[in-house]
């Protein structure tokens, strides 16, 4: 069997001045979604549930975003003005976790809402769709302007970012949404500061688990064929997650009907 050979990590500095315009905007959306949180009726129903999920999947990032960036083939600029750490051969800027806490926390705040007023199954897939695609353009755009891109020999990366990857993404906050769902019932008073560390399980998990196949394609110096296959194995994996969450939504939808 012929193998193709594994494309190293590019490394260049960072463009300054994208890079504070990503991380301004990404500062914006987040203190517009925690003031959303603290001025509407949101904290007064669910208390400090959305701020801690969201600290809680910033923090997941130092732990997890480095491991997989190496197994995945992600790169960002080595000398970087923004940078937060540095770990595992990463370089990993500030927006980094911000993003994290706003895209995996927001989405997964967002299914545990869905499912908890029972949405249909229809609904859940719409909206999984729906993040899919700003997770596309989130990581489209730091390709398009130098902050990251993915390099190596990367199936369905026909425009901007992977497609594989933006559903692996979004199905970590679907599943992080249905935790929430199963285990926020029983954590009242100080024992919701345990959602400081739930994000870290379940996107490492779903990361990990879906993302198997691709890993050991593009880590194996597969051929493009088999490498194609095994990011369409991946994005399998990630709608059979995403139909249990949905399933899980309907059925609590029938059950309060």
């Amino acid at each position: 069997m012929t193998t193709s050979t594994i494309v190293p990590m590019p490394v260049m500095p960072a463009p300054h001045a994208a890079g504070a315009a990503f991380l301004i905007g990404t500062c914006a959306i987040l203190a517009a979604i925690l003031l959303w949180w603290a001025l509407g009726g949101e904290r007064r129903r669910n208390g400090w549930i959305l701020p801690l999920v969201f600290a809680g999947t910033a923090l997941s990032a130092v732990m997890i975003e480095p491991i997989y960036d190496n197994t995945l083939l992600y790169w960002y600029p080595d000398q970087n003005g923004l940078a937060f750490f540095r770990g595992f051969g990463r370089t990993i800027p500030w927006y980094v976790p911000l993003g994290y806490a706003w895209f995996f926390g927001g989405s997964g705040y967002l299914v545990w809402r869905v499912i908890a007023f029972g949405a249909p199954a229809a609904r859940v897939w719409q909206f999984f769709a729906a993040t899919v695609f700003v997770d596309w353009l989130a990581v489209s755009v730091c390709e398009w302007l130098d902050l990251g891109a993915f390099y190596g020999n990367q199936p369905f990366h026909l425009f901007g970012s992977p497609l594989w990857f933006s559903f692996c993404d979004a199905t970590g906050g679907f599943v992080l949404g249905a935790a929430l769902a199963v285990f926020v019932p029983h954590l009242q008073a100080a024992r919701r500061l345990w959602l400081l560390i739930l994000p870290s399980f379940t996107y490492a998990s779903t990361l990990g688990s879906t993302t198997a196949p691709i890993s050991l394609a593009l880590n194996s110096g597969w051929p493009a064929p088999q490498v194609w296959a095994a990011g369409a194995a991946t994005m399998a994996m990630c709608l059979i997650a995403v139909h249990v969450v949905a399933q899980m939504s309907q059925a609590r939808g029938e059950a309060t009907a």
